[in-house]
Parts: C-alpha cells; structure tokens; sequence
C-alpha cells in the first residue's frame, strides 16, 4: 500500500499553500472595509478585527496546514510505521482529521447554506462592492475541495479513539465562547443570523453546531478508509517486509 501519491501530493501541496498565503494575505492587508460597514469601529478597530470570523480562522489554520505538508514533503518523512514519523508527519496527521478537514467542509456548507436561504444573514449584497467574487470562493469554497483533495492524495495515520473527535469539540466551544465574549462586550453579533434569533434559538442553533463537525471528522476517517484501506494492516505490512530486508 502506497503512503502517497508521490509527485501529486508534492505538486498539489506546492500550489495550494502559496495560494492560501496569497488568500490570507489579500483578506487581511489589501482588502479595505469601508468605514460604517458592520459597526467598523467596533469589530474592525476595537474587538478582535478578521480574527472574530470563522472564515478567517479557517483559511488561516488551511494555510498553515498546507505549508506544514509542503514542509514535510521535503524535510519530514511518508511512512506508516509508527516510529519512523517524523515530528512533521505526526503533526500533519494529527491536524487534517481532527479539525482541518471538518472545519474545511463546515465552513462551506454553513456559508452556502445560509447563502442560499438569504444571503443577508450570512453575506448581504453591500459586502458585493468591496469583496471580491473570486476572493469569496477562495474563502468560502476552497477549504471543502482543498481538504477532500489531501485525503484523497496523502495517507494520513489517524488518531485513535477519543482523540480523533476531541480538538474539534474544544476548538467549536472556543470559538463559541469567542462570539458570546464579543456579543457580551460590544451588543454586537459578529453574524446577522444571531441578531434575528432570541436567546433560547441562539443557543439552540450555536448547540447544533457541534454535531456537524463530529459527523465530518467520522465521514472524513470512512473517506480515507475507503481510499487508502486501513493503516493497521498496511503499517504491519511494511513492518515486515522491512524486517525481511
């Protein structure tokens, strides 16, 4: 069993990282928010700025992701034995399953959802003239095709058992906690979604949440099985034909 698909995975590691540099980049230095836009001096000056928005959060932790396995393809290590990781691998193999891959999918669906019921309260037309189309797509499409991608290209070790679930339940009610913590100071709700509900379907809707990232870290590890096969089998397989050698 293969651990990559060698000159593709390197290929499309070295594509995808410099473009979500360029993603974060333009989002957060050149795209300029016009003053009154969403309460600016609040959000933008004073409470948190592109950091409060899970979009961000997302192509940010995408683009540190994909630089760590452009890293990895040239100073780490591809294997399945266990003790021949590298600290890159190990770390790579971590992040994808427990929190890139979700919140890659999560975000898109959300977004798209949303987008489609009515777009204002997720993305309302005004944001049209100073968010570009094509940098929407980067923000709001790409992390679900760019995760799927790496599944489909590299052979990641999985963590075992509660492991694999627990960084995207901590890193849900953080970022939670993060938006009540705003809300609370400023009497503003980073998202419109939140100002048309009453506190009781507000903690309902940030409660269903959470479920949906759980069922894409399970959907994600049934993916990667079903294109690589199990890692058990494969690292035992490699294990003995390098102790026959």
């Amino acid at each position: 069993m293969l651990t990559a698909m060698g000159p593709l995975q390197k290929a499309f590691h070295a594509i995808i990282f410099p473009v979500y540099v360029f993603t974060v980049y333009y989002y957060h230095e050149v795209m300029v928010i016009p003053p009154g836009e969403f309460g600016y001096s609040i959000t933008y000056e004073v409470i948190g700025g592109h950091w409060k928005y899970l979009t961000f959060l997302t192509a940010v932790l995408q683009c540190v992701f994909f630089g760590l396995c452009a890293l990895n393809d040239f100073l780490g290590s591809e294997t399945l034995i266990h003790n021949k990781r590298s600290f890159l691998q190990k770390l790579r193999d971590v992040l994808l399953p427990t929190v890139v891959l979700p919140l890659g999918v999560f975000v898109p669906l959300i977004f798209w959802g949303l987008y489609a019921v009515d777009r204002e309260l997720i993305f309302p037309v005004s944001m049209d003239a100073w968010f570009p189309g094509w940098l929407n797509h980067l923000m709001h499409t790409l992390p679900f095709f760019a995760s799927i991608i790496e599944i489909i290209v590299t052979n990641h070790v999985y963590p075992k058992g509660g492991m694999l679930y627990f960084p995207i339940v901590v890193a849900s009610a953080l970022y939670i906690f993060w938006l009540c913590f705003i809300a609370h100071h400023t009497g503003f709700w980073v998202y419109p979604v939140f100002e048309v509900l009453d506190f009781k379907s507000r903690a309902l809707f940030m409660a269903s949440l959470v479920p949906p990232n759980l069922l894409f870290v399970f959907l994600g590890q049934k993916l990667h099985l079903g294109v690589w096969g199990t890692v058990k089998g494969a690292s035992k397989r490699r294990g003995k034909k390098d102790k026959s050698q």
